[in-house]
């Protein structure tokens, strides 16, 4: 990989001069306090999360670190470490968590020690801003990544810690009954224009057993609302299966009205006069 620290160097006969001259030159690269670089290594967030660990010995990739090892998407550029115990100095550019792990989240990959991938999910849901941590917390439970009973679990675990309140905000949120961003943002939107008689993610079923889960449902007027968020990528087999359920809803006597993350963030207007319109068409039918 080209990476060595400074001690490393030393201990091969290089000199601090000796040292510093290869890095005015060029030939090393500076990655963090502690870490060089060979000339030529591209110094990515993986690199730099590598760099970081090889700088704090018994360190743990966690956060943001973890998480593109995991290829789960953060836009957290920055290394972060956890750390097993104490006496580990800070190192400037690298988040370093000074927090208990059990034995059984710390897992080993290509010779690295990082978090679990539900660990993972928890940490960057209490690091990242609110609404990078509500896009993940969507994405998340929609890829299975992590349960609400796994999250709730270690919130307890973790109150009074850093990020804590977060997550309860975000659990709090989704067992309002609005799982994704797209359907909170029509939630308040819903509210915002007057509109009631709605549940959200109502169970609805035909003579033949469960349908599905509808996103909003207008039950007296037998209306059917859903959101295609934008937190995942609809896969051929989705598609197939979301067309089909469409059949059976429509078959079944209900009107179905589905929305983009796009129409809500770019036409809410327009969202909320299809829906009134629909409404006052099915109820006074």
């Amino acid at each position: 990989m080209g990476l060595f620290t400074r001690a490393q160097a030393r201990e091969s006969g290089f000199t601090a001069k000796m040292i510093r001259a290869r890095v005015r030159s060029g030939a090393w690269q500076p990655v963090n306090g502690r870490v060089l670089a060979n000339v030529g290594v591209r110094l990515t967030p993986r690199i730099r999360d590598r760099a970081a660990q090889l700088a704090v010995p018994g360190s743990v990739l966690a956060g943001a670190s973890a998480a593109r090892v995991w290829g789960i998407p953060t836009p957290d550029a920055a290394p972060c470490l956890a750390l097993t115990r104490d006496g580990h100095p800070s190192l400037s550019g690298v988040r370093l968590l000074r927090t208990a792990i059990d034995r059984r989240d710390i897992l080993m990959s290509d010779g690295s020690a990082l978090t679990s991938r539900e660990r993972t999910v928890f940490d960057c849901l209490r690091l990242l801003p609110v609404e990078e941590a509500a896009d993940l917390l969507d994405r998340a439970l929609q890829q299975r990544w992590i349960t609400i009973e796994n999250l709730t679990l270690r919130l307890h675990a973790h109150v009074g810690r850093l990020g804590a309140g977060q997550i309860r905000r975000l659990l709090r949120s989704v067992r309002a009954g609005t799982r994704s961003s797209a359907e909170r943002l029509l939630a308040k939107l819903l509210r915002g224009a007057g509109i009631d008689g709605w549940v959200a993610n109502l169970t609805i079923a035909d003579e033949r057993g469960i349908i599905g889960v509808g996103d909003f449902v207008f039950g007296r007027a037998r209306l059917v609302v859903e959101i295609d968020g934008f937190a995942f990528h609809t896969t051929p087999d989705r598609f197939q299966r979301d067309r089909e359920r469409q059949n059976r809803l429509v078959a079944a006597g209900w009107t179905v009205l589905r929305f983009t993350w796009r129409d809500l963030n770019e036409r809410p207007d327009h969202v909320i006069r299809t829906i009134r319109a629909m409404l006052a068409r099915l109820t006074t039918a």
